[in-house]
């Protein structure tokens, strides 16, 4: 019995470093950004790339505020100092509006990382909001997917629905050339933010 005992101790010590060893390969490249508080800092220009496996989790992200929705103030755009990296920021619960004076700043914000995931039903009721006349203030779906580029802020016009009719059938296009049935658009909601003094 007395030899037994540390046999089935080493057995289950292996089997758990292999069960960790397992976990470790799939989020290497997640924890070696986290932080002692848990939350992780990612570059913007990595955001789009990393966003899939950080869903849920808290993140820290600095860039300079390109764009305030003037509707509200609900969403604003983080861009990176090439502007090639653009994200999504919408304010969190019981948070205030974002200010359009904070246009051009560079803020370091704290948030949890948003999935909206877009397929074909999606689509189809965006389809019905835009052929029903329903511009970006009124129609929730297009709401959703606004990248603070212009669009929406102004008054509804054609050329408007045309714009969204053609986002969808891109969206369309690349949920078919896409492993899986939807694609995924990420965003992030604010918790709390600062303005870099001096930047």
């Amino acid at each position: 019995m007395k030899s037994i005992i540390p046999f089935l101790f080493t057995l289950l010590i292996f089997t758990v470093s292999c069960e960790n060893n397992a976990d470790k390969a799939k989020t290497s490249t997640v924890i070696e950004e986290i932080t002692d508080e848990g939350v992780v800092t990612v570059d913007l220009s990595d955001f789009n790339e990393k966003a899939e496996n950080l869903v849920g989790k808290q993140v820290v992200l600095t860039g300079m505020i390109d764009h305030v929705c003037k509707h509200g103030g609900q969403k604003m755009f983080l861009v990176n100092e090439n502007a090639d990296a653009r994200v999504k920021v919408v304010t969190g619960e019981n948070m205030a509006a974002f200010n359009t004076e904070l246009e051009g700043e560079t803020v370091r914000i704290v948030g949890v990382v948003d999935e909206l995931r877009i397929d074909e039903e999606y689509l189809r009721e965006w389809e019905e909001e835009v052929l029903a006349g329903l511009g970006h203030e009124e129609g929730e779906k297009a709401e959703k997917v606004h990248m603070g580029d212009g669009e929406g802020e102004g008054e509804h016009h054609e050329s408007e629905e045309n714009a969204d009719l053609k986002k969808i059938n891109n969206f369309r296009t690349k949920i078919a050339e896409s492993e899986k049935d939807y694609v995924s658009f990420f965003s992030v909601v604010c918790v709390d933010y600062d303005v870099e003094e001096g930047v």
